[in-house]
């Protein structure tokens, strides 16, 4: 019997309980803030005691709402809950010798000038002035982390109309901006990481993995695609970003997938593919 222990009830985390709880074998706990203060080490090591988690997988941190926005003026609660308190995380899990895995970003990069790996540093990160909060509070994780998978994902999206899929977002939004970025359909994010399981491959020495689809569409081919669905607005329009004000910085960028195919032997569905999987189960749902 493994058991797994998942933090945070968000939109990853409920998905994630939702697939690994049909695993054979398994014994699967997932935990909001509200019942377990995950920033509170000493908690923590009460139920590290007495539970003897096989993988504990952090769901949790800030990514503000409505925008990364918000990590401009929450900057403390922004770093408590992306840097500090995944920190402790993962220490425990090493001093535990617990398999961690860690879903974080790929939006520490940015500009078009290659498809980023996992080697690259940050360009859009700690050390940058023109990076968001929310962006560095990411990189500075990386920076200091020496124990688990860390999972960076981009613009999820899912086969659902739910609040933070990126293609609820697109749908409810009147201004756009037409730029190409790599995206995680989260069904296979799932795939992935019930496969590291149900394998009991190991994540306790640092890893970083950009687990994002391949071959990325820029926002023009993604309305095209819903039109077609009959998801569209017929507000849209297309803006700069200076248009919008914004507080922070965006990050955009494409990444690479490489590893995920050499290393993880996953090979994800292209971008196009993965976007039309989602919109054809949104309609039969519908």
């Amino acid at each position: 019997m493994q058991k797994i222990l998942i933090l945070g009830h968000g939109y990853v985390g409920s998905y994630l309980y939702g697939r690994l709880k049909k695993i054979e074998k398994s014994d699967v706990t997932i935990v909001r803030k509200e019942f377990l203060d995950y920033t509170n080490s000493s908690e923590l090591i009460k139920w590290f005691k007495r539970e003897k988690f096989d993988y504990v997988i952090n769901c949790f941190g800030f990514t503000g709402r409505p925008n990364v926005d918000e990590g401009e003026r929450k900057p403390e609660l922004c770093y408590e809950l992306n840097t500090f308190a995944p920190l402790k995380l993962s220490n425990l899990c090493k001093a535990y010798d617990i398999n961690y895995i860690h879903i974080s970003s790929g939006c520490i990069y940015t500009n078009y000038t290659k498809e980023f790996n996992e080697e690259d540093y940050p360009n859009f990160g700690f050390f940058d002035r023109e990076s968001s909060t929310y962006s560095k509070s990411k990189h500075a994780f990386e920076l200091g982390c020496d124990h688990g998978l860390i999972l960076r994902v981009r613009m999820p999206f899912c086969d659902r109309l739910h609040e933070r899929s990126y293609l609820t977002k697109i749908k409810k939004y009147n201004n756009l901006i037409n730029l190409k970025n790599s995206k995680t359909y989260i069904p296979q994010l799932l795939d992935f990481i019930e496969k590291v399981i149900k394998n009991k491959v190991e994540t306790k020495e640092k890893d970083i993995l950009n687990f994002v689809q391949p071959n990325a569409l820029a926002t023009d081919n993604i309305i095209e695609l819903m039109d077609e669905y009959g998801l569209g607005n017929d507000k849209w329009k297309w803006v700069q970003f200076d248009e919008l004000n914004c507080l922070a910085n965006r990050s955009n960028c494409v990444l690479s997938v490489d590893k995920l195919k050499t290393k993880y032997g996953f090979d994800p569905m292209d971008e196009e593919l993965a976007i039309h999987s989602a919109l054809n189960k949104i309609i039969l749902d519908e």
